[in-house]
């Protein structure tokens, strides 16, 4: 899921400080890094979530016009076998796992979205402009 925001002149390493305290306050496990681009995020959360896998976040483009982008990354290992195995040896547990972090996902991404609104609102212009020369 991708969402972009126009002339809002937000500081972007404080908007990634931002969305980091988000995943922190969930017990999430986040880590920062600088992108050529922007921001990425990574946030793998802990096992009473129940959400499979991990997090990104990317952040890109500029203070006035810049992108928000959430993934959810997770390794299906199991999948390799046949349905009919997966049936005989667990494979109820491991779909019902599946329906759990899904709806993990779908619950998490509304309030991440929700959070990312009231950011974006709280850190409009936020970001230093350079100066254009004293017209005096």
């Amino acid at each position: 899921m991708q969402r972009n925001w126009i002339g809002r002149n937000v500081d972007l390493a404080l908007f990634t400080t931002c969305i980091s305290d988000f995943f922190k306050e969930k017990d999430f496990e986040v880590v920062n890094k600088e992108i050529s681009t922007g921001y990425q995020i990574l946030a793998e959360g802990p096992p009473y979530i129940k959400l499979l896998g991990y997090l990104t976040v990317t952040i890109e483009g500029s203070p006035d016009d810049f992108a928000v982008k959430i993934d959810r990354r997770r390794e299906k290992t199991h999948h390799m076998f046949s349905p009919l195995l997966l049936s005989m040896f667990g494979g109820g547990y491991l779909f019902l796992q599946e329906l759990k972090s899904d709806e993990t996902w779908i619950k998490l991404t509304r309030e991440f979205w929700e959070h990312m609104e009231n950011t974006v609102l709280h850190l409009t212009n936020t970001a230093e402009t350079p100066n254009k020369g004293n017209n005096l």
